[in-house]
């Protein structure tokens, strides 16, 4: 009787009703939500708020329909029910209706818990351990059959995008682009590919583009014995290029015979469509993002991205590429309008794709650049909750921190990042600055030699290996290794380091002559005009030249500050500029703002030291010099540096070299 009265109290309340309504209304709150919070760009978590919140309201719901009606008066005062008849009028004739709702109640929960799981999945990083022992791959570009190099773009992005595929699984340990692509047009066998890249697959292939169509040819190799495991050829309009790559991807993963779970197999369908010609744009963008980072190429792939999103405004990887492009011509010239545009363009992508983690790379390099480091930590992080295995990520997170003076966590991160892709030439070369940047040169010096045998044709490998044997004395194999880097690439960063050798040895006049071509090359580097006043300065050349040169870099230097006011080493420059130029009371502001942010950063304390001789203030000098000394300057370059020749006659200067 009791168990009877309490389901007719049920009924009679609307109780299962209100279940029902209150479910079926919470799932679709929540697909709205996940449709619509996008749009206006709010972080994921708000639609876990969303779940939790319509979760807490339930409860709250069932109590107030048992204990309050809805009538035509208003809300009253629920009644009990006490009839016999009443109970029993219930029981005979709505037994199926109670039966049905509490069906659908129940289906509703379970989806919606469902839901629940996967959204709180997504802020979880994959329980697939990174470094565990993965089936790994490597996707060669592929193969132009068109008869015509200008199409040499779309085998390399069809490759490309595959890659991007396949990395999102953490089930897979895919090697890095920038290290597989360096064998492309190189004639090497498939087993020394394997040997130098560290994997055990390769992916390789063709396409042949005519008219409107494309035909594609894949295979799939096993390294070390040739062994082909799978091998396909399509024939698609361009406009199925998408979902052809999808298909290629998915067909590597069967053939490798990796299980996946169900959110990695989603991860490799990405269920759009995108305007063919915007995509087209979109591959030669990143094909010029896959050249040097020369501004000429730079300024192309932005042409390409704005081409892409122009014909296509809701494509969230070419607003991704822009950003990328954008930020490599802010970090050439530091031109601050550069930097803007890059995080509008991110912030378009965001909010297109959330899935995406080229976006995250790129906001995470974004705010380092404008020194938001938690923001850029969040970034990255949410880069790893994606895809545990991401070097990039975790090279990302290893700059931030060093930015931000926690040198312990950068250096974990950066050999986290080798650990995941011991040949990918990224991940060491961060290594090896990371090195360089805290003062244990030397160490640094077996990654650079590394990079150089893994890209011999990369003048940035030369170039980073010359400087670390500059700082360490061995002036003879910087010039070597700086001339090659010249040869590979005249870039203004060649001119200007083999400058700087001739500055240190005091041939001041050869030195402007060097500078002047990387500033032509990198007008808005503030950097190269600091170091041309410094040239003139000490040339015979006529030393009046010098004040207009530090004056622009102090105008260029100013602008990237407006950006970034943490940034200390561009603080502490601007402070030797002002002090070359007799403004004693800037110097000491922005010396002391640079300072106040890395009190314990060597070279801080020696353009501390540099701005201070210029001023003749001997004592603070030589403390600042002390200070850089013992955090790891070598000292044989401030014997070099004409920079510090007002203090060198002192007697604790020449007691430097005896300590």
């Amino acid at each position: 009787m009791e168990i009877r009265q309490f389901i007719a109290e049920l009924k009679g309340r609307g109780v299962h009703r209100v279940t029902a309504y209150y479910a079926a209304g919470a799932w679709v709150l929540l697909q709205v939500a996940d449709v619509v919070f996008p749009l206006f760009d709010l972080p994921v978590w708000s639609i876990t708020a969303v779940l939790v919140l319509t979760a807490i309201g339930f409860p709250i719901a069932l109590v107030l329909s048992w204990l309050f009606d809805l009538t035509a008066d208003g809300v009253v005062e629920a009644t009990p029910i006490t009839s016999e008849d009443q109970i029993s009028s219930w029981s005979r004739s709505h037994i199926i209706e109670f039966t049905l709702i509490t069906l659908l109640t129940l289906l509703v929960g379970y989806m919606y818990l469902e839901r629940l799981a996967y959204r709180e999945s997504l802020a979880q990083p994959s329980t697939v351990e990174a470094g565990s022992d993965r089936t790994s791959i490597a996707v060669m570009p592929f193969v132009n059959m068109s008869g015509v190099p200008e199409m040499e773009y779309l085998g390399d992005g069809l490759a490309e995008e595959i890659l991007n595929l396949l990395a999102k699984l953490n089930e897979l340990n895919v090697s890095a682009r920038t290290s597989s692509f360096y064998f492309k047009n190189k004639d090497v066998d498939i087993k020394t590919i394997g040997e130098h890249l560290g994997v055990g697959h390769i992916l390789e292939g063709s396409v042949r583009h005519v008219g409107g169509r494309v035909r594609v040819t894949a295979q799939l190799i096993k390294a070390d014995d040739g062994f082909h495991l799978w091998s396909e050829t399509y024939d698609r309009d361009l406009s199925d290029v998408l979902a052809m790559q999808d298909e290629i991807a998915a067909k590597v993963v069967d053939s490798l015979q990796v299980l996946l779970p169900s959110r990695s197999r989603d991860a490799l369908s990405r269920n759009k469509r995108v305007d063919p010609l915007a995509y087209d744009f979109y591959l030669r963008g990143r094909a010029d993002l896959r050249l040097p980072q020369d501004t000429d190429n730079l300024k192309s792939a932005v042409n390409f991205f704005n081409r892409a999103v122009g014909q296509d405004q809701r494509f969230a990887d070419a607003y991704a590429g822009l950003c990328e492009a954008l930020l490599g011509l802010y970090s050439n010239n530091l031109d601050v309008e550069n930097f803007k545009s890059a995080e509008a363009a991110c912030h378009r992508a965001l909010t297109l794709d959330r899935r995406a983690t080229s976006v995250y790379i790129a906001l995470g390099k974004l705010y380092r650049a404008s020194g938001q480091y938690d923001q850029a930590i969040d970034e990255f992080n949410t880069v790893l909750s994606l895809n545990a295995s991401s070097a990039d990520a975790h090279v990302g997170l290893g700059d931030t921190y060093l930015e931000a003076g926690q040198e312990e966590l950068a250096g974990h991160h950066y050999r986290r990042a080798s650990e995941l892709q011991p040949h990918y030439w990224h991940a060491l070369m961060s290594i090896g600055n990371y090195l360089f940047a805290t003062g244990k040169v030397k160490d640094a010096i077996p990654y650079y030699e590394r990079i150089c045998v893994l890209m011999p044709d990369s003048d940035l490998a030369f170039n980073n290996n010359a400087a670390a044997h500059f700082l360490t004395g061995d002036f003879e194999q910087a010039a070597i290794a700086w001339q090659r880097s010249l040869e590979i690439a005249p870039s203004s960063v060649a001119y200007s380091n083999v400058a700087t050798t001739l500055f240190f040895l005091r041939r001041f006049d050869e030195a402007v002559t060097l500078y002047h071509k990387a500033v032509e090359l990198a007008p808005e580097n503030f950097e190269l005009w600091g170091n041309l006043g410094d040239a003139y300065r000490h040339s015979s050349l006529g030393t009046e030249l010098a004040s207009p040169m530090y004056e622009n870099a102090i105008r260029l230097a100013d602008k990237r500050l407006e950006v970034n006011l943490s940034d200390a080493d561009t603080l502490a420059m601007v402070g030797h500029y002002h002090a070359n130029i007799g403004q004693r009371d800037m110097a000491i502001d922005y010396l002391n703002r640079a300072n106040a942010l890395a009190s314990d950063n060597m070279y801080v304390d020696y353009h501390t030291a540099t701005a201070l001789a210029s001023l003749s203030d001997t004592e603070p000098a030589l403390e600042a010099l002390e200070r850089a000394l013992a955090s790891g300057y070598p000292l044989h370059i401030a014997a070099a540096d004409a920079n510090l020749d007002n203090i060198k006659n002192t007697p604790q200067f020449r007691a430097l070299g005896k300590n």
